[in-house]
């Protein structure tokens, strides 16, 4: 993977929703579900996404996507801005983009078959129709596991893990360059969730595709990125090419990390704990939006937003004091280094 080849760049984009109330449903107030986030995609690359329930992860897909409209910031893709693209313009590049939602099920319509599913891109595109889409549809299926028995069945025959498959096959149709996936295997169990990986990086090797993946499962992250942005209430707090179990700077990156169990008895490590709740979203904290949170805050972290800034080799921490700060060990760190050491 070369980093001058970017495929998306994002430019201080921001995602806002208003907030109305009163007889005439008046704005009264703005939730900063996405705030400032400036970031470059690679081509080939998987970047991964993590944070909180309501920390602006499938927000900020979803707008790259121009599923959601942008508040203000700039979207370029393959060298073209498409922030204000409209009409046809918007849709010559859709099939360039293409995203994989959470639940299977409720993005599949349970009155339309597998074989018109998958193939109405095709067919919306003037790509294919007749015995010709027939045939495309069954090779995609066949890519991702799925047999010619499948055409003809409807989305309530499957399995969580074979509708998500469709899912992947639909996005896959148009031959898209970027793929957003948005919890691909939160429905599913441990077991079909590993088929689903494996699956995905195959067709990322086959296709040359570019993922965003967002996820709340640390390890599944850890396992599919080459690149991880963490998220914390609408800003990205730090973006890292290394392996956060064993490299977090951010306090609240270390606390995501401490939380993950680790699946060996010898090590007992307890779970930071984060103090309070997140703040709201819609009256975000001044300074750092951490600092209500965060044990190692300082009179700076109240008055002055931190920059994402590189600290080095391409590790980049919104973070005053980035570096300095003393976590100890949590068990996965610990883990990450015997399992290195006993491989050795």
């Amino acid at each position: 993977m070369s980093q001058s080849e970017t495929l998306v760049s994002l430019a201080n984009l921001k995602k806002y929703f208003p907030l109305t109330g009163g007889v005439f449903r008046k704005i009264i107030g703005m939730v900063h579900a996405v705030d400032d986030v400036s970031l470059d995609i690679y081509r080939g690359e998987t970047l991964g996404v993590v944070g909180e329930s309501g920390c602006g992860k499938t927000t900020l897909g979803r707008t790259i996507l121009r599923l959601l409209e942008p508040t203000d910031g700039t979207i370029t893709f393959m060298g073209q801005d498409i922030t204000h693209l409209k009409g046809s313009d918007l849709r010559n590049i859709r099939h360039e983009m293409q995203i994989v939602f959470q639940d299977p099920m409720a993005s599949l319509d349970p009155r339309v078959t597998i074989k018109n599913t998958v193939g109405e891109p095709l067919l919306i595109n003037g790509i294919a129709r007749g015995p010709k889409l027939r045939a495309m549809v069954l090779d995609l299926l066949q890519k991702v596991g799925l047999t010619e028995d499948h055409l003809n069945r409807f989305p309530h025959e499957f399995s969580g893990g074979q509708r998500q498959r469709i899912c992947i096959a639909r996005a896959l149709a148009l031959n898209p360059k970027f793929v957003v996936m948005d919890e691909p295997t939160s429905s599913t169990d441990v077991s079909v969730q590993a088929q689903t990986l494996n699956l995905m990086k195959d067709l990322q090797d086959e296709f040359g595709l570019t993922y965003m993946f967002i996820s709340h499962n640390l390890s599944v992250v850890k396992h599919m990125s080459d690149r991880l942005a963490v998220m914390y209430l609408g800003k990205i707090v730090e973006l890292t090419p290394y392996d956060i179990f064993r490299k977090a700077l951010h306090p609240y990156t270390f606390a995501l990390v401490s939380a993950v169990p680790v699946p060996d008895p010898r090590f007992s490590g307890r779970a930071v704990l984060l103090k309070g709740e997140v703040p709201s979203p819609i009256n975000p904290p001044i300074g750092c939006r951490f600092n209500p949170r965060c044990i190692f805050a300082q009179e700076i972290c109240r008055t002055d937003e931190p920059p994402l800034r590189d600290v080095g080799d391409g590790h980049l921490v919104a973070c005053h004091f980035a570096g300095e700060l003393d976590f100890g060990k949590s068990s996965q760190m610990e883990y990450a280094q015997t399992a290195e050491a006993e491989a050795s």
